[in-house]
C-alpha cells in the first residue's frame, strides 16, 4: 500500500530494530514508555484474520521473543501487549501491528488510552530522538 507507513520503506529503515523472514519489530515513534516497540507482518494486513495460521503463529513467536528481550534489557515491572482493530478501537494505521509496551513504577501514560495516553499529550519522537532509541535497541537485539 502505497500510502500505508508500515509497507514504508523509508519508515522501515528508520525505525526497525530487528526482523524475521515475516515480521518486522520497529521502535514506536509515539513519546511514551522506553523500548514500546511494533510487531508488524511484512504482508500489509488489516488485522489479525488476514494472516495465515503460520503467519500468526510466527507473530506471536517475534512478539514472545521481543519482549522477553526488552524484559532483560529494561527490567520492567511488567507489559502490556496488544492491538487494536477499526478506527473505533483506536487502530490509525490500517497495517496490522501489535504493541509491546513495558510498564514502570509510577509510569504516567496509560490514564486515557491502552496505547497512547492522554490524547492531549501525544507527540512523536524527534528524528534525533528516534535514531538514538533505534540505534541502542537494534543492539541489544542484535546480541540475542
Amino acid at each position: 500500500m502505497e500510502d500505508c507507513p508500515f509497507c514504508n520503506p523509508n519508515v522501515i529503515k528508520k525505525q526497525k530494530i530487528f526482523e524475521t523472514n515475516t515480521e518486522y519489530v520497529l521502535y514506536n515513534i509515539r513519546k511514551t514508555n522506553r523500548g514500546r516497540c511494533l510487531v508488524v507482518p511484512k504482508r500489509h494486513v488489516g488485522n489479525l484474520r488476514e494472516l495465515s495460521v503460520k503467519e500468526q503463529a510466527s507473530l506471536i513467536k517475534t512478539v514472545s521473543d521481543a519482549s522477553g528481550i526488552l524484559k532483560n534489557y529494561l527490567h520492567p515491572s511488567g507489559i502490556n501487549y496488544g492491538f487494536n482493530e477499526g478506527e473505533i478501537a483506536g487502530q490509525v494505521v490500517s497495517h496490522f501491528h501489535f504493541h509491546i509496551l513495558p510498564r514502570f513504577e509510577n509510569d504516567p501514560i496509560m490514564k486515557h488510552h491502552l496505547f497512547h495516553g492522554d490524547p492531549k499529550l501525544k507527540s512523536d519522537l524527534d528524528s534525533e530522538e528516534l535514531q538514538q532509541l533505534v540505534d541502542e535497541f537494534k543492539k541489544i537485539f542484535d546480541e540475542k
